[in-house]
């Protein structure tokens, strides 16, 4: 009973542990490595969230226009103490019987429902205008955001404010043009100007971190874009000052593209167009047209099109923006092509991997959206109607994103206050609390829509020319910032100019590493300048660039006002805060050198630039870091957008509070729809009450502040991040938190459950197990603790040792290439480049300097320091093959005997090219078709064929011994996993799936052996292809035995083919030159040709298969694992490479002797020495620069030398070189001739090397693309 509780209480506890809700977090903590972990002793607790959101529901119910909310309470208040929202709405006063409205749930199909024609006039009749037909005709015009941002303002004739392509507003409605319609207001020389102000004179440093300038770039482009006109455009001559750029040279600044008609007149002056929606609706992320829109789309569950990558070096792949193959209008530099770029909402998509971080961010939290929709409202998925259903799911989540966004919008203006702001600081109206000199009694978020303070000439606010030109914070901009490995290591520093149009390097690099490096560095203040690389930029789409003077330029051919001309305007608005208009130069700045260059450029104050008199404002706005002007212009200016769109989050959460009441609720939008969820009552059928999952998952009763850090955590693998990612990581004020762990923990899970329910199954005497596990896990720690302090007195290498008992296991489980090349980032410049990996019981020393590989060969055929059956033996290698045949080596002497045998591997040709022929006969299409899962067609072939090999023709007759192949196949990398995991007296319970695929098997292998048995000697028997089973049955008289054998056989097969043979396929086709070099050769390849024998001098340049055996050698090379050929260490002994002067003559530069002084390290006895084909087969040092690179005639001229340190996928050199790689080699290259003959393979993308491999900590797997196949004729 006792071992029953204990392995109830670990699995829920690890069970609840994977529990994702974002409110659970935990504070992080530091491990030894660097990285940081959660501290499960320090729990951020969730319900603070919701305390906090009544307490802002009451105070803001106390306010004085806020008496009608209060009064549907009892005792006419909201109770502040309630625990719950549920609490809070048990406390209305419920209404008298009366006439209510039906009710209407639009959380059913139909997708827009059959409403009465008038019931846009009655939801909307609180807002006492004219509704414009052209809205409210079509329902989804109004319950969903459109596109193009029409019908959010829907009053008659107004409906396209914010729409796209329409004139750009002014703040106060003036044009400042030259000639008073379209010439550029004149101004000094523009690069003069900005090498007077705006040059990078020094560097502040403030707590805000390079994500703010993504977010930034990101919200610009959301609301405003400025199209180039092809055919106008403004030199800017080099001024007499120029120490950058030759006198001679020109900038060459294009006009902003006018609203056709405009500039014919004074009474028609020149308008800017604005080719985005002004709306805070992330139309960079959807699009602002329908042919954009629907470009970017899956249809499928609302989602977006993505990508799936491995990027950087992930093992698993993540979503990316998909690649421009649509060719969606995309802003690129000259010879770029755009189909190459990234494919986005905004044609300014890949300006720069800062932008792009925060977009795959959102395009990742769309999709996530998608499913939590689908899954907590069951109703939105329509079974029969998939459209329905793709379309409900991608509008409703549009307007949960825009919530969102607008939420993170106001955090993001929380990063300027100071502690001066006034309280409350983050309910996202302090901005407008100071600037009207009003308090929180009299500007809160109670209101309704549309809120007259953010309403201009009775229309709402949207984006401005003058707010889009001065918000650019170009001083923000850093000319690098670095790229972060989970330990908060710098794998290098990244120029941001050279990111720009760069999205093949973002997918090199990943997005967490760039993020990482993100949130964990700074960027300079206001008053810095801006920095040389964007103000002097060489080239920017091929032309040399200063962005400060594109800014000055563009605000004068816009016909914007002066600096003074503008705050004029302002000041007439009788403001509380107000901006002083400089009557003299002196008043811009207290700097006597730029006072005397304003005197200089400028004839007098009123003429200095708008941007100019901003960046030169030294006085700031109360409460904040932003100089009063600069704010003024820029966030003021947002946050009224924000409160002016119809969908905004404050709105929908008062809708039935302001305009309805909760007991007659009737929702006006899809948003207002969700968050307030029906709960009916007798006699009323349309109560609602506040949905709190949907107010928790927008962070609304925080105010938005934690979805940036959930943004991050939610939607990458980086699961612990500072609180605000906006600001440094700060022990005290912005401490890192961690969300909970999800796929380090799965192993530890699977193992509870799988291994303590088979404890529980097989074993009676549960005081025992529990003794016998308590005493392992003591024993191991001890041992642990003893290995180390002996370790450190041979000086071994230094060992990653990870978690106590399991170690490096979990990580390595998780992304083996990670921890790899972790490794030799930090030890990869030491001398003998070694380092160990603790992984359970054994620590595995990663060797690769020559020297050490030509050591271990030689030792190959000794053993006298290294054995691979000792190895073996350590990782439970008996359980699999069952222990007499691993101690008589029989299996391993089969192979070598007759797949050893040159006379008998040359006869294997027949009957790998009718088996071949015969799989995709029966198992391809005949016709042109789409195959979305290639790879896994590419397994099975290699299953039946390797099976054919073994058994013969039956394999076709019993479908189900195929499938016992593959289940043995993983069950056996299974059972290795967990018996190292387990105590001794446990480990069988390890092999338990793998003894039940032997008894399946024996069921169909034993009659088939039985029969074969009685055909030996026969005419029968020699009419057939040769089988590995004719060939031993004679060595092995006991069926049952004989049986098991094949199964051992099999599995060897598809151990040495699962990864060489899909990686060769798919790099011929992954290789358009590659594919056609090839195309010649099918028909003229002959099985009796073939030779697979490593002992030629040469390849035989007149043989059809020698580019094709180039090719296989090349996809072997690249497709090896992160760890392997391992062997297990026999006693102490010293790595030749650490010996002073003890290096191989091969050894390069980047391989230099080790100093004298250095003392030798040692492989210590009982661990494990293993060597990493994927890191020595990718070393430029063996292959040149291009080592990462397929290419297909690498070996065509010679053979790769295997088994010596540059080709070691089959081992060393010696008595144990895997015995079974001419059989290999005959399968890969028959089997592509039959495949690749009978069909014309089209991959439907191309991959980087990079992208190719899924590598798991004990093999290799082929990413797979999908692809279209078109038959064209039979194989030989």
């Amino acid at each position: 009973m006792l071992f029953r509780c204990l392995i109830l209480i670990w699995v829920l506890l690890q069970t609840s542990l994977c529990d994702h809700w974002p409110y659970h977090r935990y504070y992080g903590k530091k491990s030894r490595s660097g990285e940081f972990m959660p501290d499960f002793s320090r729990a951020i607790q969730s319900k603070g969230s919701q305390h906090r959101f009544i307490h802002w529901l009451h105070d803001v119910s106390e306010t004085q226009d806020s008496g009608e909310v209060r009064r549907m309470f009892i005792n006419n208040t909201i109770p502040r103490d309630a625990t719950s929202l549920d609490e809070v709405f048990d406390h209305l006063k419920r209404p008298q019987p009366g006439n209510f409205r039906g009710n209407i749930s639009h959380l059913v199909p139909p997708l827009i429902a059959n409403l009465p024609s008038d019931e846009a006039e009655k939801l909307f009749g609180n807002l006492r205008y004219a509704l414009d037909s052209k809205c409210i005709v079509d329902k989804s015009n109004w319950w969903y955001r459109t596109t193009d941002g029409s019908c959010n303002w829907m009053k008659k004739d107004e409906i396209n404010e914010g729409r796209i392509g329409m004139a750009k507003a002014r703040d106060y409605g003036d044009h400042h043009y030259a000639d008073g319609i379209s010439k550029p207001r004149e101004g000094p020389n523009a690069r003069a100007v900005s090498n007077a102000f705006f040059k990078r004179n020094r560097t502040i440093y403030y707590e805000h971190t390079p994500l703010l300038i993504g977010l930034i770039e990101f919200v610009m482009h959301d609301v405003t874009y400025s199209m180039d006109s092809p055919e106008e455009t403004i030199e800017v001559e080099m001024p007499p000052d120029e120490d950058t750029f030759d006198k001679n040279t020109k900038f060459v600044v294009h006009r902003t593209k006018a609203v056709p008609g405009t500039g014919t007149s004074m009474t028609n002056p020149r308008e800017n167009v604005n080719m985005a929606t002004t709306w805070l609706d992330i139309s960079s992320l959807y699009g602002s047209t329908s042919d954009v829109a629907r470009a970017i789309r899956s249809y499928k569950n609302g989602k977006l099109l993505t990508q799936e990558v491995k990027a950087g070096n992930m093992s698993l792949a993540t979503s990316y923006l998909p690649f421009n193959s649509w060719n969606v209008s995309m802003r690129t530099t000259p010879g770029l092509d755009p189909t190459t770029l990234f494919t986005g909402g905004d044609p300014r998509t890949n300006e720069d991997w800062l932008v792009l971080a925060v977009h795959t961010l959102l395009l990742r939290e769309h999709n996530r959206l998608c499913d939590l929709l689908a899954k907590q409202h069951p109703a939105y998925v329509d079974m029969k109607n998939s459209e329905h259903t793709d379309e409900k799911l991608y509008q409703t989540v549009r307007l949960i994103m825009s919530a969102k966004y607008a939420l993170v919008a106001n955090s993001y203006q929380m990063a300027y206050w100071t502690d001066k702001m006034p309280w409350p600081r983050d309910d996202g109206f302090p901005l407008y609390r100071q600037m009207y000199g009003e308090s929180f009694m009299e500007i809160n978020p109670m209101n309704t829509y549309p809120w007259p303070l953010v309403t201009k000439g009775g229309k709402p606010m949207v984006v401005s020319a003058e707010m889009a030109i001065v918000y650019r914070f170009h001083e923000f901009i850093i000319s690098q910032f670095p790229i972060k490995d989970a330990k908060n290591n710098t794998l290098w520093n990244q120029s941001v100019f050279d990111t720009g149009f760069n999205p093949q390097g973002f997918l090199n690099t990943g997005l967490d590493s760039i993020l990482r490096g993100m949130v964990g560095s700074h960027i300079p203040n206001f008053k810095s300048g801006v920095d040389e690389s964007f103000r002097s930029a060489g080239k920017y789409r091929a032309e040399p660039f200063d962005v400060s003077t594109w800014s000055i330029v563009h605000e004068r051919e816009q016909g914007l006002p002066t600096f003074n001309t503008y705050f004029r305007e302002y000041n007439k608005q009788d403001p509380k805060v107000t901006v002083k208009v400089p009557s003299t130069f002196e008043e811009f700045t207290s700097d006597p050198e730029k006072v005397q260059k304003l005197k200089t450029l400028y004839d007098r104050p009123d003429d200095v630039d708008l941007v100019v008199g901003v960046q030169l404002d030294e006085t700031y706005f109360p409460g904040t870091t932003v100089p009063k002007s600069a704010l003024i212009i820029s966030l003021f200016s947002l946050f009224g957008m924000g409160n002016s769109d119809r969908f905004s989050i404050g709105f929908a959460v008062t809708r039935c509070l302001l305009v309805d009441q909760p007991f007659d609720c009737h929702p006006s939008n899809a948003l207002e729809e969700l968050l307030w969820k029906p709960h009916p009552e007798p006699g009323l059928p349309n109560m609602r009450r506040l949905d709190d999952f949907w107010l928790n998952e927008l962070d609304f009763p925080d105010h938005g502040t934690n979805l940036l850090w959930r943004l991050v955590t939610e939607n990458t693998d980086i699961s612990c991040l500072q609180q605000d990612p906006l600001f440094p990581a700060d022990p005290k004020t912005n401490p890192v938190l961690c969300s909970l762990p999800t796929l380090p923990w799965w192993k530890i899970a699977t193992t509870a459950v799988s291994g303590f329910e088979i404890v529980e199954t097989n074993i009676e005497d549960y005081h025992t197990a529990l003794a016998t596990v308590m005493l392992a896990l003591g024993l191991g720690m001890f041992l642990q603790m003893r290995s180390r302090f002996r370790h450190d007195r041979l000086n071994i290498p230094p060992v990653y040792s990870g978690l106590p008992i399991i170690g490096e296991a979990l990580n390595f489980a998780k992304d083996p290439k990670g921890v790899l090349l972790k490794g030799f980032v930090e030890y990869g410049q030491t001398v003998s480049r070694c380092f160990g990996l603790k992984l359970a019981s054994l620590v595995y020393f990663v060797v690769t300097r020559s020297t050490d590989l030509e050591w271990m060969e030689a030792d190959n055929s000794k053993e006298e320091i290294f054995s691979l059956h000792k190895f073996l033996g350590v990782i439970n290698f008996p359980l699999i093959v069952h222990q007499e045949n691993f101690d008589s080596n029989l299996h391993v002497n089969i192979v070598r005997e007759y797949l050893g045998n040159r006379r008998v591997v040359s006869k294997f040709g027949t009957t790998i090219l009718d088996a071949s022929n015969r799989f995709i006969d029966n198992s391809l299409p005949h016709t042109r078709t789409d195959l979305s899962q290639f790879v896994p067609v590419l397994m099975k072939y290699i299953t039946t064929v390797i099976g054919a090999c073994m058994v013969g023709d039956e394999i076709f007759d019993h479908p189900d011994l195929l499938k016992i192949f593959d289940q043995f196949n993983d069950h056996a990398v299974e059972a290795m996993g967990l018996s190292s995991l387990l105590p001794s007296r446990l480990q069988f319970l390890a092999g338990i799936k793998i003894n039940a695929d032997y008894r399946k098997a024996r069921k169909i292998l034993i009659p088939i052996i039985q029969k074969r048995r009685g055909q030996i000697g026969t005419a029968e028997s020699g009419a057939k292809n040769i089988t590995l089973l004719d060939q031993f049955l004679k060595d092995v008289p006991d069926n049952e035995r004989a049986a098991d054998l094949v199964v051992i056989l099999v599995w060897g097969g598809l151990t040495n083919l699962q990864a060489t043979f899909p990686s060769l396929i798919m790099d011929i086709i992954n290789d358009p030159n590659a594919t056609r070099a090839l195309a010649d050769t099918w028909s003229l390849l002959d099985p009796a040709r073939l030779s697979v024998f490593d002992e030629l001098p040469r390849p035989d340049p007149t043989n059809p298969w020698t580019p094709l055996r180039a090719a296989m050698f090349e996809s072997i090379r690249l497709s090896g694992p992160i760890t392997g050929p391992a062997r297990f260490i026999l006693k102490d002994a010293q790595l030749p490479s650490s010996m002073p002067y003890k290096t191989s003559p091969q050894e390069t530069e980047s391989e230099s002797e080790p100093a004298p002084t250095v003392k030798p390290q040692k492989l210590p006895q009982g661990q494990v020495a293993t060597l990493s084909a994927y890191y020595t087969h990718r070393s430029p040092a063996v292959y040149g620069p291009d080592a990462a690179k397929w290419v297909s005639n690498r070996f065509l001229r010679s053979d790769p030398d295997i088994g010596s340190p540059r080709f070691i996928s089959w081992g060393l050199k010696g008595p144990h070189t895997c015995p079974g790689r001419w059989f290999a080699q005959e399968c890969i290259l028959v089997m592509s001739m039959c495949l690749m003959g009978r069909y014309d393979i089209v991959p439907e993308e191309y991959l980087i090397d990079e992208e190719k491999y899924i590598y798991l900590s004990s093999n290799v797997e082929r990413r797979n693309v999908r692809v279209t196949i078109t038959p064209r004729g039979r194989c030989l």
